[in-house]
């Protein structure tokens, strides 16, 4: 391994560490659901000339330009990590979403539908349908906000087919 690829794998391996070990970054991966260990496993970080540009990410991949590293990069330009790693986590996260998927909240929305108009009460639905979208969630409020939306576009699907 040349020079510059044990010197990058030094620098990657340290932007992880921090990463890993900031208590900014553990309260934005714990608000956001996603286990520390993938910053290990599904981060990639990259040092190379970008032509201009200082940082840029793909949803799988930081990379950064070398001139980051002419001064002090992890007091003077440690921002580029902590702007691409938010870009990262986010996607991470809607990756992992079940309902960031506006076709997974239109099924639900059918079968609840489906639901009321063969007549099961709303007890019912609730007590069948609202336990998978609580499963999704870490917290309890957001689970019930879109469940509580889900029921609302389904009932004016029900009305509509009672109208029929």
């Amino acid at each position: 391994m040349n020079w510059f690829k044990i010197a990058q794998s030094n620098i990657t391996d340290k932007i992880k560490k921090i990463l890993k070990n900031h208590s900014f970054v553990q309260k934005l991966m714990n608000d956001y659901g996603i286990p520390l260990d993938e910053i290990d496993k599904y981060l990639e970080i990259e040092i190379k000339e970008l032509d201009g540009k200082n940082a840029e990410g793909n949803g799988r991949k930081i990379t950064l330009d070398k001139e980051l590293f002419k001064n002090d990069f992890f007091h003077d330009n440690f921002h580029f990590v902590i702007h691409e790693f938010f870009h990262w986590l986010k996607r991470r996260y809607e990756k992992k979403f079940y309902f960031n998927d506006t076709e997974e909240i239109q099924s639900f929305v059918l079968a609840i539908t489906w639901e009321m108009i063969n007549n099961k009460s709303k007890d019912h639905i609730i007590a069948s349908l609202y336990p998978i979208v609580k499963n999704q969630f870490n917290n309890e409020n957001k689970a019930e906000e879109i469940f509580n939306k889900m029921l609302e576009e389904a009932e004016k699907l029900h009305q509509l087919y009672l109208k029929k």
